[in-house]
C-alpha cells in the first residue's frame, strides 16, 4: 500500500500536475495494490452520496470482501444495496443480509422466500423478532411452509390472520402444535381441538395446554389469607406488589423475614407512616428502599441509608409525575442523589429544572442529563471531554451540542475536544485539513470524512497507509472518482453501464 507521504494518488488523479509518463506510473502502482482496493471498496458502500451504479459495481465481487459482509449484517443499507444484496449469487451473503435488524420489510419478505432453507429461516425468524409487518398473504404461505419450523415461526408474525394461526393448533408437527397452543389461542380453539392437546402423545403439547388453560389466583391481601398461603413465591411478591389490607401490612413491616419487610417498603399499598417504622432497621437494603418512597424531605431526613453504587430505574411514582412541572421541580431539590437522577429521565423539564440539574454537585446527575438530551451545551462540553463511560462519543449526536465556536477546540491537548471543533457548522475546509493531519486516530478519522476537506488532501488520502477507506467514504468525493476507484480495482461495469 501506499505510504501516508506518498503522493501516488494525486499524481494518477491529477491533483498534481505531472507528464502522462508519470501519471501512467501512478495507476500502475495502485492497480497492484489489492489491498488498497479493499479499502477504497469498503469505503464507497458506506459512503452516502455514493451513486447506485457505484453499488450495483460492487456486488459483482464474487466472493465479496469480508468487509462488505460484515456492513450487509450490521448497517442501515441504501437501497441499491439491499436490491443486490437479496438476490447475491452466493447464500451466505444473502443469510448475512437477512440477519441485518435494519433490513425494511419488503427486502426480508424477498428472503422469508429464498431458494436456500437457512436463508428462508433466518429471515423469518427476524421478522418475529423484530415484529416486522410483511404483506398478509405472505404469512399465509409462511404458515402453511412445508417446512415445520417455517410453519413453528410463522405463528408469531404480526399480521397472521386469527384463522390461520388457529388451524396451527392442529399442525401434523408436535412442536408447531406446542408453539400455537398459548393462552390467546386456547379459548379460541373449538372444543375437539381442545381435548385432543389435553391427550396429545407428545408431551410438549400436553404441557403447552396445561399451561395455556392455568389461570393464576389472586395473590393474598389479607392477613388470614397470607397466612395460609403454602406458596413461598407468592406470599413474596403479594408483599411487593399485592393491595394488601391495614392487618397484612402490619404483619409484614414486622415480619422477621427481611424480604418481606423490604417487599412491603417497596409496596405503594403500605401506608408510608408504616414503612416509616422501619427508618432504623437493622437490614441495610431495606432502608435504602424506604428511601426512595414519596415522602416528605423531613420524613426522608430520619432514615440511615447509603447509596450503593450501580445504576438504579426512576421509580414509579416519580415516572407518574413526568409530567408535572412542579412535581419535578421539586424532586430535582430532594437530598436524594437517586431521585435527582430519576428527574432527568423525564421526556420534558421546564428551563429552571434543567439549570438546577446541570450544576447538581453528583457527576452522574449531569451525566444523565446529557444521556437523555436535555444538558445545556456548556454542559455536554464538559462530559464529552471528561467521562469515560464507552459511549462517550454519542454525546456529539444531541441536540445542544452542535455550536458555532466549537472551532476554538482545534488546538487543545484534550483529543477529545479537537474531535469537538469539526462539529462546528463553520469550520473551515484549511481547520479540517489541519485535523486531518492530527497525532490522535479519532480526530485524522473524523477529519478524513468530513465533506469539508480540500479536495486535493481527500485524494491524498485514498493513497494513505491508514485512512484510505475512511477518504472513499467521504460524501464529497465525485462520482466519476468513485468509478475511476472500481476501475483501478477491477471491479467490472454493471450490464448496460456506459
Amino acid at each position: 500500500m501506499a505510504r501516508k507521504d506518498d503522493q501516488t494518488t494525486q499524481v494518477a488523479f491529477g491533483v498534481l500536475e505531472t507528464t502522462e509518463a508519470a501519471r501512467d506510473r501512478a495507476l500502475r502502482l495502485l492497480e497492484a495494490d489489492t489491498a488498497l482496493h479493499t479499502e477504497w471498496i469498503a469505503g464507497l458502500v458506506t459512503n452516502r452520496s455514493a451513486p447506485d451504479e457505484i453499488l450495483r459495481r460492487v456486488f459483482t465481487l464474487d466472493p465479496l470482501p469480508d468487509s462488505i459482509r460484515r456492513w450487509l449484517r450490521l448497517s442501515q443499507l441504501p437501497r441499491a444495496a439491499i436490491g443486490a444484496a437479496v438476490t447475491y449469487a452466493n447464500p451466505d451473503v444473502r443469510k448475512d443480509v437477512a440477519r441485518n435488524q435494519f433490513l425494511p420489510a419488503d427486502g426480508l419478505a424477498v428472503l422469508t422466500e429464498d431458494p436456500d432453507p437457512e436463508v428462508r429461516w433466518f429471515s423469518v425468524m427476524m421478522a418475529c423478532e423484530y415484529n416486522v409487518q410483511l404483506p398478509t398473504e405472505l404469512t399465509v404461505r409462511l404458515a402453511t411452509s412445508p417446512e415445520a419450523r417455517i410453519r413453528m415461526h410463522a405463528i408469531e408474525l404480526p399480521g397472521l390472520p386469527d384463522e390461520t394461526r388457529l388451524s396451527l393448533a392442529e399442525d401434523p408437527h408436535p412442536r408447531v402444535r406446542a408453539h400455537a397452543i398459548d393462552s390467546w389461542s386456547w379459548p379460541r380453539l373449538r372444543p375437539e381441538v381442545r381435548a385432543a392437546a389435553e391427550a396429545d402423545s407428545d408431551p410438549r403439547v400436553r404441557e403447552a395446554a396445561e399451561r395455556a388453560a392455568h389461570i393464576d389466583m389472586p395473590l393474598p391481601t389479607t392477613l388470614a389469607d397470607f397466612l395460609v398461603e403454602p406458596d413461598e413465591r407468592r406470599r413474596k411478591n403479594a408483599a411487593y406488589h399485592a393491595p394488601v389490607d391495614a392487618d397484612l401490612a402490619v404483619h409484614l413491616v414486622a415480619h422477621e423475614d427481611s424480604s418481606l419487610r423490604r417487599g412491603a417498603v417497596w409496596n405503594p399499598h403500605v401506608p408510608t407512616t408504616l414503612a416509616l417504622t422501619l427508618a432504623t432497621d437493622p437490614e441495610p437494603s431495606i432502608r435504602f428502599a424506604l428511601s426512595l418512597r414519596a415522602m416528605s424531605e423531613e420524613q426522608r431526613s430520619a432514615i440511615d441509608y447509603t447509596v450503593p453504587e450501580g445504576r438504579y430505574g426512576a421509580p414509579a411514582w416519580v415516572q407518574e409525575r413526568f409530567g408535572d412541572p412542579d412535581a419535578l421541580r421539586e424532586i430535582s431539590a430532594s437530598s436524594h442523589v437517586l431521585l435527582r437522577r430519576a428527574v432527568t429521565c423525564a421526556p420534558a423539564l421546564p428551563p429552571d429544572v434543567i439549570e438546577r440539574l446541570a450544576a447538581d454537585e453528583d457527576y452522574f446527575v449531569r451525566l444523565m442529563l446529557c444521556e437523555n438530551d436535555h444538558a445545556p451545551h456548556e454542559l455536554l462540553i464538559e462530559m464529552y471531554a471528561d467521562w469515560k463511560g464507552l459511549s462517550w462519543g454519542m454525546l456529539a449526536d444531541r441536540r445542544n451540542f452542535t455550536r458555532p465556536g466549537l472551532a476554538r477546540f482545534a488546538d487543545d491537548s484534550n483529543h477529545r475536544l479537537r474531535l469537538a471543533a469539526l462539529s462546528d457548522p463553520q469550520a473551515t475546509p484549511e481547520l479540517v485539513e489541519r485535523l486531518s493531519h492530527d497525532t490522535n486516530d479519532s480526530v485524522r478519522c473524523r477529519a478524513a470524512s468530513d465533506p469539508r476537506l480540500p479536495h486535493a488532501r481527500l485524494v491524498e488520502l485514498l493513497g494513505s497507509d491508514r485512512m484510505p477507506c475512511t477518504a472513499a467514504s467521504n460524501p464529497a468525493l465525485p462520482a466519476p472518482l468513485m468509478h475511476q476507484l472500481l476501475d483501478i480495482a477491477g471491479v467490472k461495469q454493471c450490464a448496460g453501464a456506459e
